[in-house]
């Protein structure tokens, strides 16, 4: 498919190359991953990474279901338009989010993520992760390198960490290898909140 099938118009648009990226990277595909994902040529998404080119609404969708998140976490919000407050601040009405049960392809029961840090580019990404009564991480658990911490908002929190099973109320917090298998899950009658800080960032795959 050529490239220029696939721009849309750039004037006044804020390029969102770099959170594609930032995205892509944190998921450890490569570029060649993404545009076979996605049905893009790899020069065409090469041109948009670098804010050479803007993806039209067409393949932003393709894009953005490759990633498996929502098209809104690729154009982060400020209610100021000020760059500079972009890199370092994010307002409480501008979260970004991943709505796991939306997602054709994924596995995730009732979550919903929040990204509390201004990017998935660095070397720490921290969120706030909701999960509905009854939800959970996933069937099977996860596991990665680095390592994982969180504190439980409110909710009760059932953690499955190598083989144990401990239960956390709000206040309660934790910390372990991402390496240990582990899952999430709400068992109880409310809505589950938990922050959660990874590092190195690691975003979920399909």
């Amino acid at each position: 498919m050529p490239p220029s099938s696939d721009a849309g118009d750039t004037s006044g648009a804020r390029p969102v190359g770099p959170e594609i990226r930032a995205v892509r990277r944190a998921q450890n595909m490569t570029l060649n991953d993404l545009a076979q994902a996605a049905s893009l040529s790899v020069g065409f998404l090469s041109l948009v990474e670098r804010g050479q080119k803007q993806p039209s609404l067409d393949a932003l969708q393709r894009i953005s279901k490759a990633l498996s998140v929502e098209i809104g976490w690729l154009f982060p919000a400020s209610p100021s338009d000020d760059p500079v407050e972009d890199a370092y601040v994010v307002r409480k009405g501008f979260r970004r989010r991943i709505d796991y049960s939306r997602l054709s392809g994924t596995e995730y029961l009732g979550e919903t993520d929040y990204l509390l840090t201004p990017t998935v580019d660095g070397q720490l990404v921290m969120t706030m992760m909701q999960f509905s009564p009854g939800g959970h991480s996933g069937d099977n658990p996860l596991s990665h390198e680095g390592e994982e911490a969180g504190y439980v908002l409110s909710g009760q929190l059932t953690l499955e960490v190598d083989g144990r099973v401990f239960v956390l109320e709000p206040g309660d917090s934790f910390g372990f290898s991402g390496e240990k298998p582990h899952r999430y899950l709400n068992n109880g009658t409310e809505d589950l909140q938990i922050i959660l800080t990874n590092t190195p960032v690691i975003m979920r795959q399909r």
